[in-house]
């Protein structure tokens, strides 16, 4: 009886060792490798193994190694360095050992097992990145110094992501209102006050187009990316935000819209009311402070209570995120950082999370945080982030 628990006790350190090297091949040390070598029944399994080769490659179409020659390999104690140098050789030398264990059908599974192509949810912009001003002229104008045009007074310097950005038209001299556009690129953030004193907050990525100054009966603006507007009251001339996608028409009030894509497409209010409708017509609701407006493919909307932090905080220089799926979380990490985001697993892009952090530390601070919550591990190469 004792004899036959030592044996089973053998088997399940056996399997526990082999099980160790299959998960990290590279980091296999020699003496690891000349315990399972010399044992002669498992060079007997290997060498049975190898019989079925002919039917793995037809099967699989993967090029198989000579498990007699790198067992020879190993006997003679060739350079660990050398095996750690081709690791797709060593890693299916032991795939064939820990078969012996469990049979050939998990060795034929490991080689005929295609690897996982990355799933790309974010390119990075290789152009250089610049806060933009364009004028009715065409006039292009880079925000990094003080700009005097026109009679309006000249915008602050905008030099790093520690100093406050601003362009304010409250004190606009000019004879005639002229269109203006903004662009925002990744890694910045900016304010714009209008002629009416209405507070935009632009996040990364944005192009904001609006008048020096507004005439008519409403106060019209147009967004792609994502603001906050802090809207001053005026009941004769209702503020409307049009997007490529979606409408929002208020009085005055908070609320923030995010339109970086029609699947992305979001109007939540912070307080006050709002009135939404889908650019395309058919589609329109009425929002509560709380409540997102989330445009789906079909055109309608579907009204969800939210976090208003998450909402709220990228403008005071935070990523908030409150539940939120680990793909969205990465794609504002790309978006303010510009690097290339891939994921390896389809059910990591789902993951719900809590992730807080400072926009001005450095995407390494970032990526040590998400790493410390254990539940994915993001690395750095180049300038491309993957999650695994």
């Amino acid at each position: 009886m004792n004899e036959h628990t030592d044996n089973i006790n053998n088997t399940e350190e056996s399997v526990k060792k082999a099980l160790d090297i299959m998960e990290s091949p590279a980091e296999i040390s020699d003496k690891q490798l000349q315990e399972l070598l010399e044992d002669e029944e498992c060079l007997q399994a290997c060498r049975d193994i190898m019989d079925s080769s002919l039917f793995l490659q037809q099967k699989g179409g993967t090029e198989l190694p000579d498990i007699e020659a790198e067992l020879e390999r190993f006997k003679k104690k060739k350079a660990v360095s050398r095996m750690r140098s081709i690791h797709w050789k060593t890693g299916i030398g032991i795939a064939a050992m820990v078969a012996i264990l469990f049979g050939s059908y998990y060795f034929i599974n490991i080689l005929t097992t295609p690897s996982i192509e990355p799933i790309t949810v974010f390119t990075a912009d290789t152009a250089p990145q610049h806060i933009i001003l364009q004028k009715d002229n065409g006039e292009k104008i880079m925000l990094s110094e003080p700009v005097i045009a026109d009679n309006q007074i000249p915008p602050k310097t905008a030099t790093t992501k520690s100093e406050k950005k601003e362009l304010d038209y409250r004190q606009v001299i000019s004879k005639t209102t002229q269109t203006h556009v903004l662009t925002i690129p990744r890694g910045e953030s900016f304010k714009v006050v209008l002629c009416d004193g209405t507070e935009v907050w632009l996040n990364a990525n944005s192009n904001f187009v609006y008048p020096t100054a507004f005439v008519g009966k409403e106060r019209v603006v147009t967004l792609e990316g994502e603001a906050y507007f802090k809207v001053t009251k005026d009941s004769n001339r209702p503020f409307v935000v049009k997007t490529p996608t979606v409408q929002t028409r208020v009085l005055g009030t908070e609320f923030n819209i995010r339109s970086y894509s029609p699947e992305d497409t979001h109007v939540v209010l912070i307080n006050g009311k709002v009135e939404v409708s889908n650019t395309q017509g058919g589609s329109y609701t009425r929002l509560y402070p709380g409540e997102d407006a989330h445009l789906q493919s079909d055109g309608n909307f579907v009204l969800t209570e939210v976090d208003l932090d998450s909402y709220v905080y990228w403008k005071d220089g935070y990523f908030y995120f409150d539940d939120i799926a680990l793909k969205d979380i990465m794609q504002s990490l790309g978006r303010w950082y510009n690097v290339n985001i891939e994921f390896r697993s389809k059910e990591a892009m789902n993951y719900k999370m809590h992730f807080v952090s400072d926009r001005s530390k450095n995407l390494e601070h970032t990526i040590s945080l998400l790493n410390r919550m254990k539940k994915v591990t993001v690395t750095l190469q180049g300038n491309t982030l993957t999650v695994d």
